[in-house]
């Protein structure tokens, strides 16, 4: 018996989503070149052909169903690899501004690592580069003040991320570091709405642990630094320890810390081709860096460290 494929056509993917980073069909019909009821028509087609209901509309709200959130993921990929296949046949230089939003709290040296090495290859791409607290950057996104965004966020998936991996962050103090249990714990944070402090603090209060922040800053290179000074303790992911710091376990008192969601994020309808390679290139080098989770379901896999 020869197998019946159903083939999803990427224009009405590209329709999808469009509309799921618009939430609005007379927007992404003025994008794509189309009026409101062809949008209509074609998200009508693509859930006949999916077999299932992929966007709710209330008023003028588009939202996303389980089962589109589910091939969302999908389609952001099928739509990445059909635009660089398209961009590497017709040989597409790779010109224009990348604006690349990197997050403040987590493995920055890393990602930028990773982007110092697509300029180097790529010249004529001019980067802006902004390193931000995770939430600023994906307003930024939002408002399209940003092309691509690496950053965390408490639950996935979220809106636009393309793939997404998580972590345990583990509580760390300097190797000689003595901590007395008299007094309230000094606990080394960014600044509050920090994902990272909310688990500390979380973690603390549940316990019924006295604590206060004995040192305060946006960057991780400057709580590593107060951690090896012996002014406290913070929470790190396990890439971002260095020599000399002491990781804390339940044995010593510190109860376990909820997992961190780390997503690379981008509207597609906004992506040039070098955004597209460069998104290709962030992809690759992060599956040796995390496993990454492609966004397709509602629920997401943990990976503690």
């Amino acid at each position: 018996m020869v197998r019946q494929y159903t083939n999803l056509q990427t224009d009405l993917l590209r329709t999808f989503v469009t509309v799921v980073d618009l939430r609005n069909y007379t927007e992404t019909g003025r994008i794509l070149g189309r009026t409101q009821p062809a949008i209509s028509l074609q998200i009508k087609r693509l859930e006949e052909a999916a077999g299932a209901k992929l966007l709710s509309q209330k008023g003028k709200q588009v939202k996303l169903t389980p089962d589109g959130q589910a091939l969302l993921g999908y389609a952001r990929e099928i739509l990445r690899l059909n635009d660089r296949a398209v961009a590497n046949l017709q040989r597409a230089a790779f010109l224009g501004t990348l604006r690349i939003g990197l997050p403040v709290d987590y493995s920055i040296e890393y990602f930028q690592s990773i982007i110092a090495r697509f300029s180097h290859e790529n010249p004529n791409v001019l980067m802006e580069i902004r390193c931000d607290r995770s939430r600023e950057l994906l307003s930024a996104l939002q408002v399209d003040d940003l092309d691509v965004a690496i950053a965390i966020t408490d639950s996935m998936p979220a809106p636009h991320v393309s793939i997404y991996w998580s972590e345990r962050p583990v509580w760390v103090c300097a190797r000689d570091h003595e901590i007395d249990p008299s007094q309230p714990l000094k606990i080394i944070a960014h600044p509050d709405g920090c994902f990272y402090r909310k688990r500390m603090i979380d973690a603390l209060d549940t316990e019924g642990r006295d604590w206060r922040v004995s040192f305060e800053s946006l960057g991780v290179f400057a709580l590593q630094k107060a951690v090896l000074d012996g002014m406290g303790v913070t929470a790190l992911t396990k890439k971002t320890l260095l020599p000399g710091m002491r990781v804390l376990t339940p044995s010593d008192g510190f109860p376990n810390l909820s997992n961190i969601h780390i997503g690379l994020f981008y509207k597609h309808v906004k992506m040039s081709d070098a955004a597209l390679k460069l998104i290709e290139q962030i992809t690759e080098d992060v599956s040796t860096f995390r496993l990454p989770t492609r966004a397709r379901t509602g629920r997401h896999t943990h990976n503690p460290t």
